[in-house]
């Protein structure tokens, strides 16, 4: 090999080293402090084409309150139309036991200080997930993004789906659900 091929091929190395270590910080740094904000006509946008496109984004549960239908029990997950939603509790984790009292905000939790719930847990990302009023009267849970995934029973939420009282959510080692 040439001088010059040598001494390109260093260079081409050196560039895609670079390359590289700015992804990983990259990664980190939206893991840790949460995703960029997003300017107001690009917020929009994303409503309306959300708007446009219902099917992908109905919850996938029964509605807080919604019963079993065609008389079936078999779900667990059914509840009575006098369930009404007043806490969420941390059922298993490092904060077991802690007790949230919902209101009409949104509920967010993650690693991230500048979330209500703060996670001290290596599998959640720093804006993790959010339990949000539905409008209805119901209760939804979804996934800000995360790198691992947010769980309802066994089933990894991938829209926005529609909690109801004692649906265990999962964020890493932390499980929360919703109590009457």
């Amino acid at each position: 090999m040439t001088e010059f091929t040598v001494v390109a091929l260093r260079f081409g190395l050196f560039i895609a080293m670079w390359v590289f270590v700015f992804m990983v910080a990259g990664v980190l740094s939206r893991d840790l402090f949460g995703p960029r904000k997003v300017k107001a006509g690009k917020r929009r946008k994303r409503a309306k084409a959300q708007q446009s496109t219902p099917a992908t984004q109905q919850p996938t549960q029964q509605p807080v309150g919604a019963g079993a239908t065609h008389g079936d029990t078999s779900d667990s997950y059914a509840h009575q139309a006098s369930d009404f939603v007043s806490e969420l509790v941390v059922t298993s984790g490092p904060l077991s036991g802690t007790v949230i009292a919902l209101g009409d905000a949104p509920i967010t939790l993650g690693r991230s200080r500048e979330n209500t719930l703060v996670l001290d847990d290596d599998f959640a990302s720093g804006f993790h997930a959010k339990i949000a009023p539905d409008g209805r009267g119901g209760w939804y849970v979804e996934d800000l993004g995360s790198t691992n995934g947010t769980y309802m029973g066994q089933h990894q939420l991938e829209a926005p789906t529609s909690l109801g009282v004692h649906m265990p959510v999962t964020i890493g080692n932390t499980t929360v659900e919703l109590r009457s």
